[in-house]
């Protein structure tokens, strides 16, 4: 198969792409960065630049794309880029297009999660054939978080309370793989990370894999979506299904030296 992973230099395009060609199938990058390579398109969601020969002889999509450090562009790239990447592959003739979304969006309020659920009632008006497979936070989203909270120095101050059920990003590519090689199936179940666990304690996993002294500080948020957070809105505990734990992703991050 032909398939266009949208965001494909991102964490996850990128062990997307990989798992397609280990699969024997062609994958075409649609990406804001350049490359000089046949199958890298360069191209913009919010302007829509490149869509039209990003999609050109592709049979599916995974769409994996979003403006997540661009909050003023959220809606021009996650909802209106994917009404026009979807159109732009309707006339291509593309049979199948899988959205990435997040766990628990419905739940806990934002403008990020808002401008997703906007994007999941786009892909749900059935312009390409689709399904949609919403996942937890993935393990370098947590290292993000963990470094926002630590921008002082030796100090890490978080709420110790929130929930996360981290997974790695290798486990959802493999399912995204899988996915869109078959049917279309419409709304999939949940896909979480091996384990549910409060924010102290990823925090201290991080710390002490970068051999860091931080002094933990608990910060509770008095606002509705942190106490959601606090309460595993996020997480998805029934749907256990990467396999690859956050400290086992800290050892392949951070070797330990011999």
């Amino acid at each position: 198969m032909n398939i266009l992973v949208t965001g494909g230099s991102g964490a996850l395009g990128r062990n997307v792409v990989e798992g397609l060609l280990e699969s024997g199938h062609r994958a075409r990058v649609l990406s804001r960065r350049a490359r000089d390579s046949d199958d890298w398109v360069r191209g913009d969601l919010s302007t829509g630049a490149g869509l039209e020969a990003a999609v050109t002889d592709i049979d599916a999509i995974v769409h994996a794309a979003s403006a997540t450090v661009e909050q003023g562009k959220l809606h021009a790239t996650d909802v209106l880029g994917t009404r026009r990447l979807l159109a732009m592959a309707r006339e291509a003739g593309v049979r199948h297009a899988v959205y990435v979304s997040i766990v628990g969006i419905d739940d806990v309020a934002n403008p990020y999660y808002k401008s997703k659920l906007a994007a999941e009632a786009v892909m749900r008006e059935n312009i390409v054939p689709w399904s949609i497979l919403r996942a937890t936070q993935f393990h370098t989203y947590m290292e993000i978080i963990l470094g926002n909270f630590s921008k002082v120095p030796r100090l890490t101050t978080l709420p110790f309370k929130w929930q996360f059920q981290p997974v790695d990003t290798h486990d959802v590519s493999a399912r995204l793989v899988d996915l869109i090689t078959n049917e279309p199936a419409g709304m999939l179940p949940d896909f979480g990370g091996p384990e549910v666990r409060e924010l102290k304690s990823i925090a201290e996993s991080w710390l002490e894999a970068r051999g860091l002294k931080n002094r933990l500080i608990n910060m509770p948020i008095p606002l509705k979506a942190s106490r959601l957070v606090a309460e595993g809105r996020l997480t998805c505990p029934d749907h256990k299904d990467g396999t690859i734990t956050f400290e086992q992703y800290l050892d392949r991050r951070y070797p330990k030296q011999p």
